[in-house]
């Protein structure tokens, strides 16, 4: 079998690629810039827009599956950009799609779409149904693309399944994300002696899932999902961000911690709570594996070793 990844080296993408590899498969992808340092990957720098380009690699390629995670993660990044991010998100996904139908392509499509297309919570689990209500130019991005992806799965009968996943962090993550910038900071406090932390909200709730978790689940999607359908990738609970906190200083040897709020790491829109709903994920027979705790656990580990590379 063969994949073929769009955002290859991204975090996700990167640790999907280890999970393909791992099942056997060979892997080729595509990134903008950075290349995916993995042995027995083909890796091909090219712009999701790039459509002539993208046609060689698949058509040479011929990949029986697609995982498409191409485009700007970070929310905030959006509201400054919201033209590009509508450009990647929006008109990269039709040049992915108008690529396979015109090549004739038979291989299976996932779009990574995100639960933020869902808007802000109410206090029940988001369920895949739920009419979409956007709220940033990220959100509304997705949800775009996702309802284009539908589109393709019913007008032109590609091969096209979508998830929505919610929060996800493991190590390796970006610290402009909440866990992974506590556990960044907290590795950091240990080093300097010192022991206070710049948070935003942390009273809020959110769904959160280890990345190894939520690859497994887009693999599963694959193989057992309904072309067409949308899946929510997600633990089915909210935790609160001041319990992660919690967990990564119970890791730590800091004692007697000093919370402070930063005004410029909070929201103007921030809801309360969000979760999802996970029971049509869990019929393809998905079971999450990874306590949130330990990931947490993970991620510090992983920046103490960062700041012992940069200490030697």
């Amino acid at each position: 079998m063969k994949a073929f990844i769009t955002g290859i080296s991204g975090f996700v993408g990167s640790y999907l690629c280890e999970k393909l590899l791992q099942e056997g498969y060979q892997v080729s992808g595509i990134s903008r810039r950075v290349e995916l340092k993995k042995n027995k990957i083909s890796f091909h720098s090219c712009e999701i827009n790039d459509k002539q380009t993208l046609k060689q690699i698949l058509e040479k390629y011929k990949p029986d599956e697609i995982y498409h995670l191409a485009g700007p993660a970070f929310i905030p990044f959006s509201y400054n950009n919201p033209f590009l991010v509508y450009d990647i998100l929006v008109n990269g996904t039709l040049t992915l799609y108008e690529a396979v139908r015109e090549l004739g392509l038979d291989c299976k499509i996932l779009y990574v779409g995100s639960a933020d297309v869902y808007g802000n919570g109410e206090g029940n689990g988001f369920e895949e149904e739920r009419v979409l209500h956007p709220n940033n130019p990220y959100a509304g991005g997705k949800a775009c693309a996702d309802l284009i992806s539908e589109q393709y799965a019913k007008t032109y009968g590609l091969q096209i399944m979508r998830a929505r996943p919610f929060n996800h962090t493991g190590p390796e993550q970006n610290d402009s994300f909440v866990c992974s910038n506590f556990a960044k900071q907290i590795a950091s406090m240990e080093i300097e002696g010192k022991n206070e932390i710049n948070v935003g909200n942390i009273n809020v709730s959110r769904d959160f899932l280890d990345v190894r978790d939520v690859v497994n689940a887009y693999h599963l999607i694959m193989q057992k999902g309904t072309q067409g359908e949308v899946y929510n990738v997600c633990s089915g609970k909210a935790t609160k961000i001041s319990e992660i906190l919690d967990w990564l200083f119970y890791y730590s040897n800091i004692n007697d911690s000093k919370i402070n709020v930063d005004p410029a790491k909070l929201r103007s829109i921030d809801a309360p709570i969000r979760f999802g709903n996970n029971q049509k994920l869990l019929t393809t027979g998905w079971i999450p594996k990874y306590d949130l705790k330990d990931t947490m656990r993970d991620m510090l580990y992983y920046w103490r070793g960062v700041n012992d590379e940069i200490n030697k």
